[in-house]
């Protein structure tokens, strides 16, 4: 089907305008660029939007218009949030702004059957930014400390002393301090946008399968980044603290991450079979009733 040229197409022009301008000031023009994980939301957005690409071609047909309503209150929100960015200046909340806005484009541009994409895309934006980003910075500080010292005790009961001081622990000749990625920082961001987008793509769930999925992304992240502290300080302990701090950092922070999927993926299977078994359940006591 070919997208003819409609008024349609305008908007969408000038949210991809918004988009690289806004990636290239925070990367293009970021002197601190290589330090942060933050672009990776314009990744994220870009996914997003590639996920919805049938409700965006379907806007750009301007055959059937959308709830004019429904985009301009997503517009709105969108203007808060995009604006409060820029004045800060704050990403998080200029790339929230993005997420809203191609919501507000989809609801108002594409036919209404449509709608339920419009806000898939405004909910990722949220629950990446709120779940993946804010709240993470908000526990950053007391998830490191209640790392180090649950590391130390699990060490010191088993294998050798290990005394914590705030985020650094002390064992023998070394010491290591529990980085903001270490603590699970990274693996929450991550594993929160995956599991919004495998959500999507996958079987259809409940609402209460999603709220329980979704609540066990931040303590399955905290529970395979505290093992993977244990292993660094082990390593560091009999291999050398530059084997430790080497490549074999960098390879553990991607094996804890391949875990914490792994057992998400198990719960949500869990969920499943759950779900399936309370409506068998269900069933067979209304055949009951019925007898």
């Amino acid at each position: 089907m070919s997208v003819r040229a409609h008024p349609s197409w305008f908007p969408w022009l000038l949210f991809l305008l918004m988009v690289l301008h806004s990636a290239a000031r925070y990367t293009l023009f970021n002197p601190s660029f290589g330090n942060s994980d933050e672009p990776l939301l314009y990744v994220i957005l870009v996914v997003v939007l590639w996920i919805e690409r049938s409700s965006i071609a379907a806007s750009l047909t301007g055959k059937e218009m959308g709830s004019l309503l429904s985009g301009l209150a997503f517009l709105g929100l969108d203007w808060i949030l995009y604006t409060a960015g820029r004045l800060y200046p704050v990403m998080i909340l200029e790339i929230w702004g993005l997420f809203v806005l191609a919501a507000g484009l989809v609801a108002a541009l594409a036919p209404p059957q449509y709608r339920r994409s419009a806000f898939f895309i405004a909910l990722s934006g949220t629950v990446i930014v709120v779940i993946g980003w804010i709240a993470p910075e908000l526990l950053s500080s007391e998830l490191a400390l209640n790392i180090a010292a649950v590391s130390a005790k699990m060490i010191s009961a088993t294998l050798f002393p290990v005394v914590s001081n705030g985020v650094t622990l002390y064992f023998g000749p070394y010491s290591a301090e529990v980085t903001k990625a270490c603590s699970g920082m990274n693996s929450i961001f991550s594993l929160t946008a995956l599991s919004v987008l495998y959500l999507r793509e996958s079987a259809q769930r409940k609402p209460w399968h999603i709220l329980l999925l979704a609540a066990c992304v931040l303590p399955v992240a905290i529970i395979t980044n505290l093992f993977r502290v244990i292993s660094l300080v082990l390593a560091t302990q009999y291999i050398g603290d530059s084997f430790a701090q080497g490549g074999f950092h960098g390879m553990t922070g991607i094996f804890v991450f391949l875990v914490a999927l792994v057992i998400l993926a198990l719960i949500d299977r869990l969920l499943f079979v759950a779900g399936k078994g309370y409506k068998q359940t269900g069933k067979t006591a209304d055949a009951n009733n019925q007898i």
